[in-house]
């Protein structure tokens, strides 16, 4: 057997003997369900296309009428066969449309018909979206009406995919219908599950989400995941379809603190032990665990993560994660573990031992393309506040090759994400006029991965050079920019950063503000504007207000434009500086004085608690004060506080403490 047969071989049966029974249920390869695709006559094409249209105007005048339509579409699929309906494109959404906002007898007549054909269903590319609606709209009912004939219509259908597990979870479909059938059940959506149906536009408002699940469907959900955590979870964690089910079932089984989760964690973490040496670029860095080298396993560890307590991060950390962090971060597919460890560690000294070890190999990173996880270093140093103990600024002008006397550039080298050669080059080209002669346009360049690493950095207050850098922007940079969906969330971070100084707000806003007239009628640049407007002083105000009032016509015809000459309280403006100075005095003083009484309120809170508690907070940490067990707890007066020290009176009896 290859090293590579070994690495997707199913784990040694110790592993998942806790979870394996009577019912042990094995994985199945192939579930031998065929995509097949319906061939329908002309004139029913057209008799569903009309009925669609009908659907998607809603244009009923009562219930009655809608009820009428349904039954008619039910007649007519009954006599077309609904699977050949169901594996159809265009006919599959019509009956799409019609369970959005079916009726109660549509919705079991409609169950009654896929029942037989479940399996089949879940598993085409076509039907299965309709399977999903079906259940979401089952559940929902059950939560809004809760009858009886819905219950028990709910009972057969999941006993149905129930007993066909180990064919749906072999079918990519097929393993996706079971997550959201778990999602429906739990009440909770998974986000990530989110991105993955095409088809979202239709059925997107029928999920039902609640904290706490149905009694009725509480024992449907304690089969289902029995059903599942019986069968060969170490053969799912290398599987492409059982990986994102065994992902989502981790995640939902959290959230019902289910009885089932700590042996389905158990085995997750064994399969740590299975370590491959011979991985191809990483011989240097030794054995290597198999699982987080793994796209489909590596999934699975990324939810494992996010479900540990404190404890269980920590001992991960140490040991599997703290001699080889630098190896897995540089690896196309470990990185993803590292940046979730990251965003999820709770313990400041293992961030700071995590993050020491992983800031001086940024250029390794930014070389591979591996951005993400300079990002959740940035983001984890702000949580724990670790700024200080890093020179992440010194780092990345050394990671771009920036010279001292070039630090100007740095903020366009990292927004382009490019070396400080390359954009020379780039720049020196746009010199060179075009073979008619006319000057070349300096372009800027404009990267997801750019905008959110300088997201992070001024989060974390740190400007330095790439103040001058977005202070002295060219007009045309200023609009590309604040215009661009990746790059204006950066500016946005800019101006709304509590870390940056206001100087450096009011020098950009400057340069920006006689272009407000540009930006405030696009989606992205009105909420630069927003921004621009809440950093700005009374001059700068009336500068941005000015430079709108010139175009206000053709602001205000504009949603966007609209939406921000109402929030800026432009119409007080024209009404004359002084009304407008006064409204914007009144403004101002009511939020500072709303602040106060809010931040008034937490302090008191927080200090009552923590004497109550007998816990001081040292260096960013809370610590027991041992003290305080003898004591009685003090009461907090502050001068400047506008809540009453003396308390209310009260009815009840007088608690001693």
């Amino acid at each position: 057997m290859s090293p590579k047969d070994e690495e997707m071989e199913v784990f040694s049966s110790a592993s998942t003997e806790a979870l394996q029974g009577s019912d042990y249920v094995p994985v199945i390869t192939d579930s031998g369900v065929k995509d097949s695709v319906s061939d329908l006559p002309k004139s029913i094409l057209e008799y569903y296309t009309n009925i669609e249209k009908v659907l998607e105007r809603e244009d009923f005048e009562n219930n009655s009428e809608r009820e009428l339509l349904e039954e008619k579409l039910l007649e007519q699929i009954k006599s077309d066969g609904i699977t050949k309906i169901l594996y159809h494109w265009d006919c599959s959404r019509v009956v799409e449309r019609m369970l959005v906002n079916c009726s109660n007898p549509t919705l079991l007549e409609v169950g009654s018909l896929i029942l037989p054909h479940i399996v089949e269903i879940a598993c085409h590319s076509f039907a299965s979206h309709v399977l999903e609606l079906f259940i979401m709209k089952l559940v929902r009912e059950i939560y809004t009406n809760e009858s009886s004939e819905v219950v028990e219509l709910a009972e057969k259908v999941f006993r149905k995919l129930v007993l066909d597990v180990a064919n749906l979870i072999s079918n990519t479909h097929g393993s996706y219908t079971l997550r959201v059938a778990l999602q429906v059940l739990v009440g909770a959506r998974i986000e990530d599950e989110k991105k993955k149906r095409k088809r979202w536009d239709i059925g997107k408002n029928s999920f039902y989400e609640t904290k706490d699940t149905h009694p009725a469907l509480k024992k449907i959900l304690h089969k289902f995941t029995k059903r599942l955590v019986k069968m060969d979870v170490g053969s799912l964690l290398w599987s492409n379809q059982g990986a994102p089910l065994l992902s989502v079932l981790l995640l939902l089984l959290h959230r019902t603190n289910n009885k089932s989760l700590p042996g389905l964690k158990s085995v997750v973490s064994s399969s740590f032990e299975k370590k491959v040496t011979d991985y191809k670029g990483f011989e240097q860095f030794g054995a290597l665990p198999a699982v987080l080298l793994d796209s489909k396993a590596s999934y699975v560890v990324q939810s494992y993560i996010k479900i540990c307590n404190k404890e269980e991060l920590d001992d991960l950390y140490n040991q599997q994660y703290k001699e080889i962090v630098v190896p897995l971060s540089l690896h196309s597919v470990a990185n993803y573990t590292v940046q979730t460890l990251l965003e999820n560690i709770s313990s400041r000294a293992l961030a700071l031992d995590m993050c020491s070890k992983i800031v001086p190999v940024f250029e390794d990173l930014l070389a591979e393309s591996i951005t993400g996880v300079v990002i959740s270093v940035t983001k984890c140093c702000y949580h724990h506040g670790l700024t200080s103990n890093f020179d992440i600024m010194k780092t990345l002008l050394d990671a771009f090759h920036i010279p001292d006397e070039q630090s100007s550039l740095f903020f366009r080298c990292v927004m382009s994400m490019t070396t400080y050669e390359v954009l020379l080059e780039k720049i020196e080209y746009s010199k060179k006029p075009t073979q008619s002669g006319k000057p070349r346009r300096d372009r800027f360049e404009a990267t997801l991965a750019g905008s959110l690493l300088l997201q992070g950095l001024f989060q974390l207050g740190l400007l330095g050079p790439l103040e001058e850098g977005i202070c002295s922007l060219s007009e045309d940079h200023i609009v590309y920019l604040a215009t661009n969906p990746q790059s204006s969330h950066a500016v946005q971070a800019f101006l709304s950063s509590v870390t940056i100084p206001v100087s450096a707000k009011h020098r950009f806003i400057r340069a920006a503000a006689f272009l407000t007239d540009k930006l405030v009628v696009t989606p992205c640049g009105s909420r630069i504007v927003e921004v621009m407007w809440l950093a700005a002083d009374s001059p700068l105000k009336s500068a941005i207000a000015q430079t709108m009032i010139a175009k206000e016509q053709a602001i205000r015809e504009n949603t966007y434009g609209s939406i921000v000459f109402k929030n800026c309280n432009l119409k007080a403006f024209k009404q004359g500086l002084n009304t407008w100075e006064e409204s914007e005095k009144r403004k101002k003083k009511n939020v500072e004085s709303f602040e106060k009484i809010i931040n008034n309120e937490s302090a008191v809170e927080s200090a009552e608690k923590s004497v109550t508690r007998g816990e001081e907070s040292i260096g960013g940490e809370v610590v027991e004060n041992l003290s305080s067990k003898n004591t009685k707890p003090k009461k907090v007066k502050r001068k400047d506080s506008v809540i009453s020290d003396k308390p209310k009176k009260s009815k009840k009896k007088k608690i001693e403490t």
